[in-house]
This record gives structure tokens, C-alpha cells and sequence, in this order.
């Protein structure tokens, strides 16, 4: 059965609802921010985290790749879907609640 991704938003429109300053300022204030360089960086790991709020019934590696959360790198196309699990347990709540605690006001 074909994909049907016109029903879900792309990576543009999540950044164009939330500001993308926000992420940066909740990452950098609870020390969270990605320092190596990864395929899925902190900032996107928390797109991820309000992707899968909306997607519920969709899967990680789902949601990832309908809203090209990845970064692409020349050696690997692909993401294991445990990466997704470690960057989701990397990244913690304390981001989310900063950027809830800063959108709400």
C-alpha cells in the first residue's frame, strides 16, 4: 500500500509553527545541545519527540523519514532504529519542558 504524504507535514512546515530559537535556546540553556556530529542532532531529535506527539500511530523510523529528519551522510543512508531510541533516551525531558514552559507563555 502506496505512502500517503500528503497527509503528513513536511520538516518546513513543523519549523514554520514552532520557532526553530526556541529549540536552540532549550537546548543550550539545559546542556543538551548535540556537540558531535551526528545524523540526527539534538535539534532534530526534538522535532522528532513533537512529530511522534502528533503521529502517534506512525513509528519512529516512520516519522523520520516522511519529515526527513535524518542528515544525510556519504557512508550510510540509513538509520538504525535503536539510534532513534538512544537519541530520544540522550536527549531526556528537561529540553521539552524549557521549550513547553517557553511556547506556553
Amino acid at each position: 500500500m502506496p505512502r500517503k504524504h500528503h497527509l503528513y507535514p513536511d520538516f518546513g512546515s513543523l519549523t514554520r509553527n514552532l520557532d526553530p530559537q526556541w529549540i536552540a535556546q532549550a537546548l543550550a540553556t539545559t546542556g543538551c545541545a548535540s556537540v558531535r556530529k551526528r545524523k540526527l542532532p539534538a535539534e532534530r531529535v526534538v522535532w522528532l519527540v513533537i512529530a511522534l506527539a502528533m503521529y502517534r500511530h506512525q513509528s519512529m523510523a516512520q516519522v523520520v523519514a516522511d519529515l526527513d529528519l535524518a542528515l544525510p551522510d556519504e557512508i550510510n543512508t540509513d538509520i538504525a532504529k535503536s539510534a532513534l531510541t538512544q537519541a530520544r533516551q540522550r536527549l531526556g525531558q528537561e529540553p521539552l519542558s524549557q521549550l513547553f514552559g517557553m511556547s506556553a507563555a
